[in-house]
């Protein structure tokens, strides 16, 4: 490889991939919020719903939205809804 070729490797930001929900996403971004986290990604309102990180069997409940979340490949979220559930 040259030595420009390497350059342009290392300027390149490695995409990290994560799961919300099952659904996969992508981010050059090394810490997200979980605001963002919620409105972008998962297309969340905030005020309804409460991001969790799946850790083994247990789930972390993030409750402070403007907490930023070091993003690692692999990351599995659920979103829980606040709102009680209709039954039909």
């Amino acid at each position: 490889m040259s030595e420009e070729s390497t350059k342009e490797h290392e300027k390149k930001p490695k995409k990290i991939k994560f799961f919300i929900d099952k659904e996969q996403f992508e981010t050059e971004e090394r810490e997200l919020s979980v605001r963002k986290l919620l409105v972008d990604f998962a297309k969340e309102d905030p005020a309804t719903t409460t991001l969790a990180l799946k850790v083994g069997n247990d789930y972390k409940k993030y409750a402070n939205l403007d907490e930023l979340v070091s993003m690692k490949n692999g990351m599995k979220f659920v979103v829980f809804h606040k709102d009680p559930t209709p039954v039909s």
